[in-house]
């Protein structure tokens, strides 16, 4: 019996066809299977790995090799009919995960790899009449919204590498601290603080609070901002931030 602290059991189908061509379409990159793999396994008992694709497209069949070192499912839905020009990949799918959702009542989640919004019926049916957990994967500016919007959860590759969200936080604050600097000539002082300046820019740009407050402190730790004690009046002293300029220049941060 399975301990109440045991990951959930999880079952995947990749669309690799959406996975291979809107990533490199989009973003000139080619899938990771076994990096995805072992994300996925942090947070689910990943079961069974399924990956659906026409391999007779030479690009995607150069991938099996790399698919067989996670797999060995691995699913061909070449249209074989002559008459008929039709992609299957969606419908043999949805066939399999049909089956797996009646006949496996062990599996608590079921992970889909796609963009098509096709998908969103069987999410729906996961979820409401099987009370699944329904993760979506798929490729950023490729994904249907309806199908993200059934789904339990949704994650867009590729994913926004933590040094990347952070300079976009840092660039908010930069450009927020300079447009002061800059006005700040032959007009009444104006005084960025530490909160004042989350709360500018959490408003200007609508984004998350903590999200400034954390890159304004790592800006501080990273010795690209500091604080110093300045009189407002004769009673009055606040702490004002202070961007060291040619040293965010210097290292890339923003540019002089």
């Amino acid at each position: 019996m399975a301990g109440k602290n045991d990951k959930p059991r999880a079952v995947a189908f990749i669309d690799f066809e959406h996975w291979y061509i809107s990533l490199d379409k989009l973003y000139s990159k080619k899938p990771d299977l076994k990096d995805w793999r072992d994300k996925l396994s942090k947070s689910y008992n990943v079961r069974e790995i399924l990956v659906f694709a026409d391999f007779s497209n030479q690009a995607l069949r150069a991938e099996i090799p790399k698919i067989r070192e996670v797999t060995s499912s691995i699913i061909e839905t070449q249209n074989a009919s002559v008459r008929i020009k039709k992609d299957y990949t969606d419908f043999i799918m949805l066939d399999h995960i049909y089956q797996k959702a009646l006949s496996s009542h062990d599996i608590q989640a079921f992970i889909i790899f796609s963009g098509d919004g096709h998908f969103s019926s069987v999410a729906s049916f996961l979820r409401n009449q099987c009370g699944k957990t329904v993760g979506v994967y798929g490729i950023k500016n490729a994904v249907s919204g309806q199908l993200k919007n059934t789904a339990s959860w949704c994650v867009e590759l590729p994913e926004e590498r933590k040094e990347e969200a952070n300079k976009k936080y840092y660039d908010m604050i930069l450009k927020n601290l300079k447009y002061l600097e800059s006005n700040n000539r032959g007009k009444k002082r104006l005084y960025p603080t530490f909160w004042g300046t989350v709360d500018a820019v959490a408003s200007y740009y609508n984004v998350r609070r903590e999200a400034v407050t954390k890159a304004l402190r790592e800006l501080i730790e990273l010795n690209y901002i500091f604080q110093t004690e300045e009189k407002i009046d004769a009673k009055k002293s606040i702490k004002v931030l202070n961007v060291d300029w040619k040293v965010v220049a210097r290292e890339g941060v923003y540019p002089e």
